[in-house]
């Protein structure tokens, strides 16, 4: 058995190696870009805890083996650090933490923004509203919702602001985000999208066929609401009805079909369902039988169901 000693040695020259190779490679990549690299190291003096959180988010991980930001360092969002060497006063530093949402945002991106996750980001939901990159991203903790690979890190950072949507997804009948099947964003860009809600697809039929293909069609009888959005009876989030229903049945199907040709019939008393016979009247008990017969209430293809039936 191993001793916790030497666990803990271990340990620590893990993140000796890593805090090194950080630095060497920041190093060389800012003399070869013409920064002054005395800077970068001169940051690890005062700056050990953050620059070892640092080392283990995507940002430390790129400068280190220079994949992604090429020639970033500490400078690079921090700005010229001789004078805040020299007096070590915070003023002297650039914060992005500090700066207005705008100044921030801009430059982050300085480098992403050429990302094609970035290509909607101005003039979108949330752009609009005020939401800044850090809001939802961290630069330096390891623990910042996009340096987790959990599912439950980027979800939770959704409903920070989305308290509604946390609610609804604590309904009887929801999407398994709970669950950790998906998240935000399997159906929704962050980012902003050309699609209303920021959708992962041109319209809200198209992202629910990406799961639900069988709905689809095409279909020898068509169900227009169906066609025309998915919203019109389900509710995307949660709902306390079967299959994300906005109501039950037989309520979500008279909101269109109010006036049928065969309406349910209105039992007294004598003819209400019992525990020894549910089944007395309860099919027709206003009108509770319209999937009785109407069962494909998606589409048909049976050449003798033009009202959707079996």
């Amino acid at each position: 058995m191993e001793s916790p000693h030497w666990e803990s040695a271990a340990r620590r020259i893990l993140l000796l190696s890593g805090t090194l190779l950080l630095v060497g490679a920041t190093a060389v990549l800012a003399e070869s870009q013409g920064d002054s690299p005395m800077a970068t190291v001169a940051c690890l003096d005062c700056h050990q805890e953050q620059v070892e959180q640092f080392a283990a988010t995507p940002h430390g991980r790129s400068f280190a083996f220079g994949d992604r930001h090429g020639s970033a360092t500490c400078e690079t969002c921090h700005g010229d650090g001789a004078r805040h060497i020299e007096t070590n006063d915070p003023a002297d530093i650039v914060n992005p933490g500090r700066l207005s949402i705008e100044d921030s945002t801009r430059q982050c991106l300085d480098c992403h923004g050429e990302n094609a996750a970035q290509t909607h980001w101005l003039g979108s939901a949330h752009q609009r509203r005020g939401v800044g990159c850090l809001d939802c991203h961290g630069v330096h903790e390891e623990t910042a919702p996009d340096s987790m690979t959990a599912v439950e890190a980027r979800t939770e950072a959704c409903y920070s602001c989305h308290q509604d949507v946390r609610s609804d997804m604590r309904k009887v009948s929801h999407h398994p985000v709970r669950e950790g099947k998906m998240t935000c964003l399997s159906c929704h860009d962050p980012h902003g999208a050309p699609s209303k809600g920021n959708l992962n697809a041109a319209t809200v039929n198209e992202l629910c066929y990406q799961c639900h293909t069988e709905k689809r069609g095409p279909f020898l009888w068509e169900h227009a609401p169906v066609r025309e959005n998915c919203l019109t009876c389900h509710s995307p989030h949660g709902s306390n009805h079967l299959k994300l229903q906005t109501t039950s049945v037989p309520y979500i199907c008279q909101q269109c079909h109010l006036n049928t040709r065969h309406p349910g019939t209105l039992y007294d008393g004598r003819n209400l369902p019992t525990l020894e016979n549910p089944s007395t009247g309860s099919n027709r008990l206003f009108n509770r039988a319209c999937l009785d017969c109407h069962a494909a209430i998606h589409g048909s293809n049976h050449p003798s169901s033009p009202y959707l039936g079996h």
